[in-house]
């Protein structure tokens, strides 16, 4: 008997009415939803300032290398790694809008949000020009040189003054736009009196596009051979669409360690199907001199890819809320704030060709061609402080 009066006078303290709790429901087990409020609209709005770095994981630009001898007593050299080279973190603003409904019998809700996320970084290295004077670009002992891992090998083998591709400089930029819609199910409740518990699933639509550009540079002045300046500028751009639907699932725990404040969770994780398109454009220029007839390549090409994959995303958040009704509990305001993190798994799909070579040893430049393709994939993380505004009418 008073395991049943605890559980009415919790039923009743939330705002349920007795006819909420159905017959077919023992009120000593039943859990009572999160609180109500009193002649409300069963409304909510929310609105997130985003502060948020994102990158590309298995996403070198460069590497830059030293033409070390293999021994003291022999006339060759190897390229030794002195370092891989990656876009830095760079942090931007976002937004996230949402729009709500509670139920106002059973503690239900629907919650309905739009997340949208702009990042554009850039980052160059470089090493000295005048290197390798004497073997037309190709670095001699304890020099250094950059190479480019996404130049196309069969052009390693063109009709330039030298064959090897290495370049004194380098330029990367990389951008993202990144948008999810979600819709959730969701039910918060009381487990006790400091903790709440919203387990909520739903669906989610998502959608990004990754622009990735390497510009490389050669430029001598003179070169050995043609006394004149050398410049050659070779260009990889790599455009990715990526969109995907499916189902969303999480918990989001919250305890309350005095009357207005708390802390809070979200775990999530989304399983969504849909389609990947990736392009890559080739431009490689190199001219002696400035006269426009001593243009020595120019070469342009594109090719496309399209596929469809099941894409998992992982998201986790934290952080401290406040939170208090006002006008005799009829208005409830929340102020959140928190730090998130996000991966998109196998996000990015990027095909380089492999082993140039010429197709036989008297072979020209213009025979030559490449012997293997591979397809590194990388994870799309971002996250980051989040500052939240709910207001529920």
């Amino acid at each position: 008997m008073k395991k049943s009066l605890l559980a009415l006078s919790l039923i009743g303290a939330t705002g349920l009415s007795a006819e909420c709790c159905s017959p077919c429901i023992d009120c000593e087990c039943y859990t009572p939803a999160f609180h109500q409020l009193d002649c409300d609209w069963g409304t909510f709005i929310d609105v997130e300032f985003l502060y948020w770095y994102a990158r590309e994981t298995n996403l070198p630009y460069a590497a830059v290398i030293t033409a070390q001898r293999v021994a003291p007593e022999i006339d060759r050299l190897i390229y030794a790694t002195d370092s891989y080279e990656r876009l830095k973190t760079r942090w931007d603003p976002g937004a996230r809008i949402g729009i709500g409904w509670n139920d106002s019998c059973d503690g239900w809700d629907l919650f309905l949000h739009w997340t949208y996320f702009h990042s554009t970084k850039r980052n160059s290295t470089s090493v000295p020009a005048d290197f390798g004077q004497e073997e037309l670009f190709e670095p001699l002992e304890n020099e250094q040189a950059i190479i480019n891992p996404y130049v196309n090998p069969s052009y390693l083998f063109s009709s330039l003054p030298s064959g090897q591709r290495t370049y004194n400089k380098v330029r990367a930029s990389w951008k993202l736009n990144f948008n999810a819609i979600d819709l959730e199910l969701g039910r918060k409740y009381w487990l006790s009196r400091c903790f709440t518990l919203r387990p909520f699933s739903g669906v989610r639509v998502a959608w990004t596009r990754t622009n990735f550009k390497t510009r490389s540079i050669r430029e001598v002045e003179p070169i050995v051979m043609e006394q004149a300046s050398f410049l050659e500028i070779d260009q990889d751009r790599f455009l990715n669409h990526v969109w995907g639907a499916g189902f969303l699932l999480g918990l989001q725990p919250t305890w309350y360690f005095c009357q207005s404040f708390a802390l809070f969770g979200n775990l999530d994780l989304a399983l969504l199907w849909g389609k990947v398109k990736a392009k890559k454009n080739e431009q490689y220029n190199a001219a002696v001199g400035e006269d426009p007839s001593m243009v020595i390549t120019d070469f342009d090409n594109q090719y496309s890819d399209r596929f469809s994959t099941m894409h998992p995303i992982l998201d986790l958040a934290i952080g401290l809320r406040f939170e208090d009704c006002f006008c005799c509990n009829r208005y409830r305001f929340a102020l959140d704030l928190g730090w998130e993190h996000h991966t998109w798994f196998d996000h990015s799909h990027r095909v380089l060709a492999l082993d140039g070579q010429r197709s036989a040893p008297t072979a020209t430049p213009e025979t030559t061609s490449y012997a293997s393709f591979f397809e590194p994939n990388g994870n799309l993380v971002y996250g980051g402080l989040v500052v939240r505004g709910r207001f529920d009418f």
